[in-house]
């Protein structure tokens, strides 16, 4: 998540914490693609709420996994559900190499998921520059986040509530959807090996009702339109929000969204350069 954001609009741990059910659905596929080792160190970037940060951990029990996260509220709620293999380092994504400095060895496993749609495009290169620094040779990167079209009827829908709100000064899609061919190419540029990996967008239509998509919208997307209101327009955007959800209904009575998933599994070099 961009710092500047997370300063500007705190986040709630436990309410984000009760609306990630659509993501815990994808957590065995995701799990199935880290070749964990009991021994692993895991740093995991984004941690949230914590609550699939804990099922690593409890993959790998004589190993250690730090969470890395920018907003206090989410740590508080990731500790509460932690396992004694646990530690958290508060800091934005753009800060892994020396919010993690005083880690006694490299990382085996670097890991994202959900949450580098957040960071400014502009960013993301100096942030695998930074996991591969963490990485032991050979370690692995696993990354998942919003890519390509994700979720473009959100973007449409809430661009059109913030305007309505704020004019020409809301936030029209905040997100940083990136494609994986220019993903493939900035992995390529930092020196990440794809001999044994990808870069692919998975598109999904998950599954939500009326209180569902709500309950996502208020815990995990209104936020990106937030920044730069005032306190009152953040609680008159909210309101629109609630008043127009309907807009979201399908014809099939659904509130389901179409989900695009940048997606990618690379390795750091087997030997480091000297």
């Amino acid at each position: 998540m961009d710092a500047a954001a997370d300063s500007l609009v705190p986040w709630d741990g436990s309410l984000y914490a009760a609306n990630t059910d659509h993501h815990r659905r994808y957590d065995d596929d995701f799990l199935a693609t880290l070749d964990l080792a009991p021994s692993d160190r895991v740093l995991d970037v984004g941690c949230g709420s914590g609550d699939f940060t804990a099922k690593v951990a409890a993959l790998v029990p004589d190993g250690h996994v730090v969470g890395l996260e920018p907003q206090s509220s989410m740590i508080d709620e990731a500790t509460r559900r932690a396992h004694a293999n646990q530690t958290f380092v508060l800091a934005p994504a753009q800060d892994i190499a020396r919010a993690t400095s005083d880690s006694e060895a490299p990382f085996d496993v670097v890991m994202s998921r959900s949450v580098l749609h957040w960071v400014p495009a502009a960013d993301h290169r100096g942030i695998l520059e930074q996991c591969r620094e963490v990485l032991r040779p050979g370690g692995l990167l696993r990354i998942e986040c919003g890519g390509g079209d994700n979720v473009r009827e959100i973007v449409a829908f809430l661009s059109d509530v913030a305007a309505s709100i704020a004019g020409a000064r809301a936030v029209r899609a905040p997100w940083s959807f990136l494609h994986a061919g220019e993903y493939l190419d900035m992995l390529l540029a930092v020196g990440f090996d794809l001999d044994e990996g990808f870069v692919r967008t998975v598109a999904q239509r998950r599954s939500f009702d009326r209180d569902s998509v709500l309950g996502w919208l208020h815990s995990q997307a209104v936020q990106a339109y937030e920044v730069g209101l005032d306190p009152d327009e953040r609680t008159r955007l909210r309101a629109a929000v609630d008043e127009r959800v309907d807009e979201l209904r399908r014809p099939d009575g659904t509130y389901d969204l179409t989900f695009v998933r940048l997606d990618l599994r690379a390795h750091a070099p087997a030997q480091r350069c000297r």
